[in-house]
């Protein structure tokens, strides 16, 4: 909780990430929508590895952590907690009731506007891990609208290795070329994680309708500031 001897004049948001890869994007996109708001960035990437060693499932120990991520950046003043790890979307939920701050999901619109579009979409992800979560996160945000949805994972076979040795363009490419064989093919494609942000632009670019997390993620934001 805040105290009372603190004064706290500005906005703030915590973003909690598994992935050096999306701290500095999501600090621009931050930063360039809300200059005069303050950004808490938090970091934890023993939770991917926890979350393989677990059959690809959060554990009940990487949901404590969360909590405590999260109770971190309520008593240091931010007004939303938001997690920016996809393979998280579920456990967040729980998160939520630990906390009086809102806890909200990065991808939470963009999933929203997903299963409103179409009852057939096609998932796209790098980490195949992440497959049976995502899939489920989706298929939770249908129940919560009332809408039927299948959902198909899509997995971007070599793009998360050719991040992982720092071949973005290769990383981009090979997303894209996913994306153009899934066009025709159904109601909507999503790019789950906010690391494609870039190749969702070079598909947008390309005359491609594709949804994606960081734009519309960092815009949900001003619901949550005074």
């Amino acid at each position: 909780m805040r105290t009372d001897s603190t004064e706290y004049t500005k906005n703030k948001a915590a973003f909690f990430h598994t992935t050096t890869a999306t701290v500095l994007s999501m600090k621009n996109a931050f930063e360039k929508r809300y200059p005069d708001a303050e950004l808490i960035s938090m970091l934890d990437d023993s939770v991917l590895p926890e979350v393989l060693a677990n059959h690809n499932m959060p554990t009940k120990a990487i949901i404590r952590r969360l909590i405590q991520y999260a109770q971190i950046a309520e008593e240091q003043g931010a007004d939303v907690f938001v997690c920016m790890c996809t393979t998280l979307g579920l456990a967040i939920r729980k998160v939520q009731e630990a906390v009086t701050i809102p806890v909200i999901s990065i991808d939470g619109p963009m999933l929203r506007e997903a299963v409103h579009t179409g009852q057939h979409l096609a998932l796209l992800i790098t980490f195949a891990p992440t497959a049976e979560v995502s899939k489920a996160t989706a298929e939770a945000y249908a129940h919560d609208a009332g809408r039927d949805a299948a959902v198909d994972i899509l997995l971007v076979e070599g793009a998360r290795d050719a991040l992982n040795r720092g071949d973005k363009a290769e990383h981009d490419r090979l997303i894209r070329e996913k994306a153009e064989q899934a066009v025709g093919k159904y109601d909507v494609i999503v790019f789950a994680q906010v690391s494609m942000t870039d190749a969702a632009h070079q598909c947008e670019a390309a005359g491609m309708h594709v949804l994606y997390g960081m734009d519309s993620g960092v815009e949900q934001i001003k619901n949550y500031f005074k």
